[in-house]
């Protein structure tokens, strides 16, 4: 386990969200959360970034037991740490992106949380200094 480790690095990790439509959820995560496209392949899988976090959206049909927990208030799907919550929390308004919890501070922080079209909660959270 020692040389494996110590021979690899980890570069990056992607969620993979399960949308249905993938050029909506492309143009919201590029248009009203200043993501990247990176690439979008044969019209059912894309990659989006920012800053050097990705997440990959693939056109698929979610099941029921999915749709259940996105019934469930304050939960949370992926979450980005981040440096300026008020800044980013000012850009989400003004580019009008669905804001499921409004800037508000924490025993931990700062946090504000994003609905995508797909119902996907997406937390943004400045760690306490």
């Amino acid at each position: 386990m020692g040389t494996t480790r110590s021979a690899v690095t980890l570069n990056f990790v992607a969620p993979v969200l399960r949308v249905s439509d993938l050029p909506r959820s492309i143009s919201y995560y590029r248009d009203r959360l200043g993501f990247e496209i990176d690439f979008s392949y044969e019209g059912f899988y894309a990659s989006v970034s920012r800053d050097g976090c990705r997440v990959h959206l693939k056109c698929a049909e979610r099941d029921r037991r999915d749709q259940v927990a996105f019934e469930t208030a304050q939960h949370l799907d992926v979450c980005f740490g981040i440096s300026n919550a008020e800044a980013l929390a000012s850009h989400f308004v003004s580019s009008g992106a669905d804001l499921s919890v409004p800037l508000r501070s924490m025993p931990y922080g700062h946090e504000l949380y994003v609905r995508d079209p797909d119902g996907y909660i997406l937390g943004f959270i400045q760690a306490k200094d």
